[in-house]
């Protein structure tokens, strides 16, 4: 607050005096009367008192304007004197507040270890330094008459005003604007040191590095608590000062010109005197054995603080050496600086990002992190998701602890989609727990613990399912009150984590990275990127709120770990956000048992994942509702054991194309009708037959629901065959198919096919299934045949050495007669006589192709689907085969 002085009131000046106009009437007037009463003229002289009285009364009234002229500029004088006082006694005051507030390289030199002044720069803060003392603009302020006075009064105030305005303090730049000093060799080094030793002292250690170019005098600023990288340069005198969001540039030269163009502050130095523009101060110098001497206090006290540069962190910290007591909600302490550093993901995050390339130590670290919550937190208090997307080995020490409730890897990529869907469902889960309770975080509810995502190579993971951006962005956003936190480990964080998940990550890990703009975007400096090869676990640490760390990252060895996994075991486990996979396998005694093999309107094929609602449903089959079903799959793939199931509840199975005829041409009854490898059975069949099987079927497809009759049937492919067949199965189950063309033909996703799937392994309506398996034989249906009969009957043959030996053969076509026979030549010249005869008698053919009976009996139905030579008889417009 800048020091408000009152101007002294201005000498006023009385006003002049006025004519005494009634005192110099009244004798006047008075004589007047005493004339008319007397009528004395002597009487009349009376009235000369009137002037005389008049010009008394003017001479006193200037008198006693004079007197008080004389008393206002005394006062005035004396309050001017006061005032002086005044202005010198708040530039005193002036002058030790900001010799306190900037103190020169002498003062840092000297000031005591324990100084409360020292290393409190905050990020964004200027870093101010004293180039000298001299007169300065003062923060004292008088206040004031602004009118124009007598030149005597106005001459005293304006003395007043310059003296009040400059005060001799010290004259401050901000170093983050670069200070160029224009001096001779040696002039210029001690400005430098003076001032590096000003920076050193404002800019904690542990968050500043120093680069200096410059020759050997310089080897005292080694001993600096801060990270040193020195170089010799006898040409030039360079120092660089790196910090949070500052960085301060500190340069000597014998020529403005050759000065660094960063310098944007170029001051004029001599030994006794700087000149700043028109500014002009007296500089505090050191030398360089005081300047040895202050490098080693700040080393000192830098090392009673608990802080330290760089050169002060171990090289090796192991875990079970760090304790964790730390207090907090989700406190681990796995970094370590002269101190062991713990970190609260709940309090200083909700969330952490850490970068680093390859090498870097990355993995150890997050091991590190896991394991020290797991060493502190109960697995109902606290559960961890393990993503992996470097092939799952990062975290494969850590798959047996109990807090661990999934491990998601890059090699199973349906495995990871269906993580998305859970932690869209636990987000839910989470709303609608925080809703029941009344509560508005997880602060306030009861039972729900929290649980902590860590992905290892979070850009691989974008890459491979960009849809998680959009996920991890919400949980980002709600993580803090919902209880879930996320850890992005990424080698290239400037390119993968995106500004809506960045903007909530409060803490922000980065180890050895490429390049500045990579540890710029975790910590914002560059430091990460100067890290050596040779440092694996070295990290800068950003915490939100605090001051930017250097770190070293405790090591977790197998001991401990096997450790730790063996411990969690003495607790329940936590509640998982998802249901385990689906089994590889699925046995009928393994569905549910009020469902299991089925009650006649519904059949339980197998088990539905459901991830987005965190649980694993049967999957049932209810024909009057869900319509015909097509199963789809390559061989091996289940289909047939399906099949088998559905005989098992009472189906009709039908596995070969005899039996298929049959099953179509009966009259629509109740019950279910399942139909194996149906493509390869109309495969199978010439076009005709091919024809009136798949329009048959496709009837029952259509109308059996009405008549309480089902048809399922089973396939390879949506082959041609199967067009008018494919399109009516409301409900369609894709197994492993052979090819993605195929899956996607045959109405899948792209994303859904998996050629790995095991048998019975399927997708339903876009949800992962498996179907159970049924390894019980199972008796299909047999074709029909019918016996020869023994009565009157016309026999059509393809030769006369087809003709069976049957008893009684006594007609010809040419000659009828209870039995006939006769080849297609034969019947053919005997025109019309087989018509006449089938009309009351069963027609045998014996050998002959459906089109050359067909020139004989005109009009006949097709023949029954045969797998051997023709044998089949037309009895009453009904044909069937023969035994």
């Amino acid at each position: 607050m800048r020091d408000r002085l009152q101007l002294p009131l201005p000498p006023a000046e009385p006003p002049a005096p006025s004519f005494p106009v009634l005192a110099s009437l009244a004798p006047i007037v008075g004589a007047g009367a005493l004339w008319l009463v007397t009528q004395l003229s002597t009487m009349l002289l009376l009235a000369l008192l009137g002037p005389v009285i008049a010009l008394a009364s003017l001479g006193d009234g200037r008198l006693q304007r004079r007197r008080a002229l004389r008393r206002e500029a005394a006062r005035f004088a004396r309050e001017c004197d006061a005032l002086d006082e005044r202005i010198v006694a708040a530039h005193a005051d002036e002058a030790r507040a900001l010799a306190l507030a900037h103190p020169d390289a002498r003062a840092c030199a000297v000031a005591p270890v324990n100084d409360p002044h020292r290393w409190r720069h905050e990020e964004g803060d200027p870093v101010p330094v004293a180039l000298g003392v001299g007169a300065v603009p003062s923060a004292a302020a008088l206040e004031g008459n602004a009118q124009p006075q007598p030149p005597a009064v106005q001459a005293r105030i304006d003395a007043l005003r310059a003296h009040a305005g400059h005060v001799d303090a010290p004259l401050v730049v901000d170093a983050r604007l670069g200070v160029g000093l224009v001096a001779g060799p040696g002039v210029g080094d001690a400005h430098v040191r003076s001032l590096a030793l000003q920076v050193l002292a404002r800019l904690p250690p542990h968050a500043a590095r120093v680069v200096v170019e410059a020759d050997a005098s310089w080897a005292w600023i080694d001993a600096v608590p801060h990270r040193v990288d020195r170089s010799l340069d006898a040409r030039r005198t360079l120092v660089r000062v790196l910090a949070d969001g500052a960085e301060v540039t500190l340069a000597a030269a014998p020529t403005a010109e050759a000065l660094p163009r960063d310098c944007r502050v170029v001051v004029d130095a001599a030994l006794d005197v700087v000149r700043l523009g028109e500014r002009s101060a007296t500089p505090s110098l050191v030398s360089v054995r005081e300047a040895a001497r202050a490098a080693s206090r700040l080393a000192t006290a830098a090392d009673e603080a608990g802080l330290g540069g760089q050169a002060a962190l171990p090289t090796l910290v192991r875990l079970a050496d760090l304790a964790q007591d730390a207090p907090g909600v989700l406190p681990a302490t796995f970094l370590a600086g002269p101190l062991p550093i713990a970190i609260d993901l709940a309090v200083d995050g909700p969330h952490a990002v850490v970068g680093g390339t390859t090498g870097s130590g990355k993995s150890e670290l997050l091991l590190a992190w896991i394991a020290a919550l797991a060493r502190r937190h109960d697995p109902s208090e606290l559960a961890v998701l393990l993503v992996d997307f470097k092939g799952g080995a990062s975290f494969a020490a850590l798959r047996g602890l109990r807090h661990c409730v999934g491990v998601v890897t890059d090699l199973d990529e349906h495995g990871a989609a269906r993580a998305i869907e859970s932690l869209r469902a636990e987000i839910r889960h989470r709303e609608r727990a925080l809703q029941a309770q009344g509560a508005r975080s997880i602060e306030e509810a009861s039972g729900l613990g929290r649980l902590v995502i860590v992905v290892d190579e979070f850009a691989a993971m974008l890459h491979e399912l960009p849809d998680l951006l959009r996920l991890f962005t919400d949980v980002a956003a709600r993580g803090r009150s919902l209880g879930m936190h996320l850890v992005l480990c990424t080698q290239r964080p400037a390119e993968a984590v995106r500004d809506g998940v960045l903007a909530n990550c409060g803490i922000r890990i980065s180890l050895r990275v490429p390049d500045d703009a990579d540890s710029i975007a975790v910590t914002g400096v560059p430091d990460a990127a100067r890290l050596r090869l040779d440092e694996r676990g070295r990290c800068v640490v950003r915490i939100a709120g605090q001051a930017t760390l250097h770190a070293q990252s405790a090591l977790a060895d197998a001991a401990l770990l096997e450790r730790v996994v063996a411990d969690s075991h003495a607790h329940a486990a936590p509640r998982r956000p998802w249901c385990d996979p689906l089994p590889a396998r699925v046995r009928p005694a393994d569905l549910p048992a009020h469902v299991a093999g089925g009650t006649g309107t519904a059949v339980v094929l197998g088990l539905v994942d459901r991830p987005a609602a965190q649980r694993i449903d049967p999957l049932v089959w209810h024909p009057a509702s869900d319509g015909p079903l097509l199963v789809l799959g390559a061989a091996a793939s289940g289909k047939s054991t399906l099949a088998a199931l559905l005989a098992h509840a009472g189906a009709d199975l039908v596995r070969d194309e005899e039996s298929l005829w049959d099953a179509v041409h009966e009259p629509i009854a109740p019950g279910i009708l399942v139909v194996d490898d149906v493509d390869a059975l109309l495969g199978r069949l010439d076009d005709e037959h091919a024809h009136e099987v798949a329009a048959l079927l496709a009837r029952r497809m259509r109308e059996g629901p009405g008549a309480g009759h089902a048809v399922a049937l089973t396939a390879r492919r949506a082959a041609a065959s199967m067009a008018q067949l494919a399109p009516l199965a409301d409900t369609r189950v894709l197994l492993r198919l052979a090819s993605r063309q195929e899956h996607v033909l045959a109405g899948g996703t792209n994303d859904r096919y998996d050629a790995a799937l095991a048998p019975g392994g399927a997708w339903v309506a876009g949800e992962r299934v498996q179907l159970a398996i049924d390894d019980h034989p199972v008796a299909p249906r047999t074709p029909a045949r019918a016996a020869l009969p023994a009565g009157p009957v016309a026999i059509v043959v393809a030769s006369p050495h087809d003709a069976p030996s049957i008893p009684g053969v006594t007609g010809t076509p040419a000659a009828p007669a209870d039995v006939t026979i006769g080849t297609v030549a034969e019947w053919e010249a005997a025109w019309g006589v087989l018509d006449r005869l089938r009309q009351d008698r069963p027609v045998v053919v014996l050998g002959v192709d459906d089109r050359a009976v067909r020139q004989v009996l005109r009009g006949a139905p097709l023949s029954p689907v045969l797998r051997g030579a023709p044998r089949w008889m037309l009895e009453r417009g009904v044909a069937s085969r023969l035994a």
